[in-house]
């Protein structure tokens, strides 16, 4: 989770991480992608 420069609250991803070693390695790089994703979206609609 974190919050975009409007302060809103965003879940960027979620899941188990019972017995998966690479969990956060693999899905820290997926949420800097959504939320630069997010950020770019968020340029575009102003």
């Amino acid at each position: 989770m974190t919050f975009d420069p409007m302060r809103q609250a965003i879940v960027l991803v979620g899941g188990n991480k019972a017995g998966d070693k690479r969990w956060y390695e693999k899905n820290i790089a997926i949420a800097e992608t959504r939320f630069a994703e997010h950020l770019i979206s968020l340029e575009e609609n102003e």
